[in-house]
């Protein structure tokens, strides 16, 4: 645990945290030390909000366990909803014709495409076919939110938008299709194991970087005072904008090489510490 310079301490108006990897221990739980530290940074009047790439199905019992009424941002920001005020803050669709069109690419390269066919509605993930990579745990772990299909593009002609669409296959491949993309999708990089990448589509503004900017104009707080807590590659565009870029212990090595601080692992409850740190309450020196 280390820092690269500079003091947070007094300057923290809002901190973001990311889920996986991150807030969620390796059993995909909060730890009471974390919840604990988080619930007592609100109570000093810091706020406190969630950015992650978790739908809002799959992230909603992380939100109410923290009691939180303020804008969350699920699938990395292509969703902010607003708990106080029950309302969506910020939505951006894919229409369906460029679902479709990301769909034929995928086949076309030889990776495996998911369909996220709706925000709210489960089972919300649409394929057609068996995946047997590096990613497999993820589809193993959302087997209650997958719906099987004999043919993907012939399914999505019934609609007219969907909430994204996820590629997982060769790094390069996906790199190479990427690029044949317009302006008017947004792409995230989540992970890469073993050079195999999970990479996601979506509508237009759909980072968490723009989900940064929806929140600091909510808040009517100045990014220079916000800090972030993450790990992976989809925290990437987020902890470069941030005043206090927070890497989690186990964070992959770009995440860590941008942040002024890197905490403990998520199973050593490293958002707490990080927190604690923030209010002042201990040194970066766990």
């Amino acid at each position: 645990m280390y820092f690269s310079g500079g003091s947070a301490l007094g300057s923290c108006r809002l901190i973001l945290v990311d889920l996986d990897g991150t807030l969620l221990n390796s059993e995909k739980r909060v730890s009471e030390e974390n919840r604990r530290a988080l619930l007592e940074a609100m109570a000093r009047g810091i706020h406190v909000s969630v950015i992650t790439g978790r739908s809002y199905v799959s992230a909603i019992n992380y939100v109410k366990e923290l009691a939180l009424r303020v804008p969350v941002a699920f699938q990395n920001g292509a969703l902010i909803y607003d708990f106080g005020a029950e309302r969506e803050l910020f939505k951006s669709i894919l229409p369906a014709s460029k679902a479709l069109y990301l769909v034929k690419l995928a086949k076309e390269y030889s990776v495996f495409p998911i369909v996220y066919e709706d925000f709210y509605r489960i089972p919300d993930m649409v394929i057609d076919g068996e995946y047997k990579g590096t990613h497999l745990r993820y589809l193993e772990a959302n087997s209650w939110r997958l719906k099987r299909v004999p043919d993907l593009l012939k399914y999505l002609e019934r609609f007219d938008e969907v909430a994204e669409v996820a590629m997982v296959g060769d790094r390069s491949a996906i790199s190479l299709l990427s690029k044949e993309l317009d302006d008017g999708i947004s792409v995230v990089e989540n992970a890469v194991v073993d050079g195999e990448a999970f990479v996601e589509f979506f509508g237009p503004n759909s980072t968490k970087a723009h989900a940064l900017s929806v929140l600091s104009k909510y808040f009517e707080i100045s990014p220079e005072s916000v800090a972030f807590i993450g790990d992976n590659l989809n925290d990437v565009s987020l902890m470069r904008r941030v005043g206090m870029p927070i890497a989690m212990g186990n964070a992959v090595e770009e995440v860590k090489a941008i942040a002024r601080w890197v905490t403990s692992t998520n199973d050593e409850d490293g958002v707490a510490k990080a927190v604690k740190f923030l209010m002042g309450d201990d040194d970066f020196g766990f």
